[in-house]
């Protein structure tokens, strides 16, 4: 059976920021501890209920990027502090996030300027230089970004305060990574270099890079089988796949470390593959993985740093296979 595993070393926490539904944001205060003035409602896509709700909660501090969104903020979380989300590239990440979120510089300093005009308070500016990202410099662009709208605002009258520095914080899959410290210097570095000593408040949202590490999930080998007589590439079919809590693996972009009960004999390439009908449940075809040639049906493969977007991604009953079960140890 497919289970996610995590280990609880005092850096692991049972929550992240996601979009909620109005009851979900309810649990949430109930059960983390965090008290509602502490928390920002960080998504840029929200209900307007669900932002009346955690006004009422009495979270204070909204994110958004677009004027409609503005509109519901105004409406639902009067007074309430806003700041503004900003495109980026996502450039040196292993997953970027594309134009989905956040809207150019230009449009940014006219919402934060419309903000004060119906109500908000204009606290700030965030940005997301993509997840997984594996180039601590993409922070500069951003932040150096960031400074000319603080100081475009500045000059139109309005301070703003805050500066969220997003995720993009990493985990360590197949290929090594920059350790904390150099993110943490690179972006202090960048924040000096642009703000001077009039620095503003940061706030980060750590993900992956704070839990990624702590998760296994614990997966088991379906069917191992050939193509062709001749062919040497054995396809490894695993009971965990994109729908089973691994969609990531789609494009074959975050790669997992695995763990077999064979490794440190002969081994051989492989194709890794869901078990499900869906002809797109196939997790690495190019990604030249090679797993021990004794591996067999039944035998267990470990998919290592699977802390983070595993278990809330797995579907519900796809093709009758349960979702993850998750085991805090």
């Amino acid at each position: 059976m497919n289970v996610l595993l995590i280990e609880d070393d005092d850096r692991v926490i049972s929550f992240l920021d996601r979009g909620l539904r109005a009851e979900g944001f309810g649990v949430t205060l109930a059960t983390t501890g965090a008290a509602a003035e502490r928390l920002s409602y960080g998504g840029t896509i929200k209900k307007q209920a669900d932002i009346a709700y955690a006004h009422d909660q009495g979270v204070t501090l909204f994110a958004f990027d677009s004027a409609t969104e503005l509109e519901k903020l105004a409406a639902a979380a009067p007074g309430a502090r806003v700041f503004c989300r900003i495109l980026m590239e996502g450039d040196g990440a292993d997953w970027p996030l594309s134009r989905k979120f956040g809207c150019e510089p230009e449009m940014a300093r006219d919402l934060l300027l419309q903000a004060g005009d119906i109500g908000l308070e204009p606290y700030g500016v965030s940005f997301h230089v993509g997840s997984q990202q594996t180039d601590p410099e993409q922070w500069d662009i951003a932040i150096g970004r960031t400074a000319m709208l603080f100081t475009a605002l500045n000059e139109a009258g309005i301070e703003l305060r805050l500066v969220n520095l997003g995720g993009g914080f990493p985990a360590r899959y197949r290929k090594d990574v920059p350790d904390l410290d150099a993110y943490s210097s690179a972006i202090m570095s960048a924040m000096t270099r642009h703000f001077g000593n009039r620095l503003p408040a940061l706030i980060c949202e750590p993900g992956r890079g704070l839990v990624g590490d702590a998760g296994v999930i614990q997966s088991e080998v379906v069917l191992v089988s050939r193509k062709a007589y001749d062919d040497e590439v054995r396809w490894v079919y695993l009971d965990a796949g994109k729908f089973g809590g691994l969609p990531e693996t789609m494009d074959e972009a975050i790669q997992y470390r695995l763990r077999t009960p064979h490794d440190g004999g002969p081994t051989g390439p492989v194709v890794l593959a869901g078990p499900t009908c869906d002809e797109v449940d196939v997790l690495y075809e190019q990604a030249g993985y090679e797993l021990p040639l004794d591996l067999a049906v039944g035998d267990k493969v470990e998919i290592l740093a699977a802390g983070a977007y595993t278990a809330t991604y797995a579907s519900i009953g796809f093709n009758g296979i349960p979702p993850l079960k998750e085991y805090y140890i």
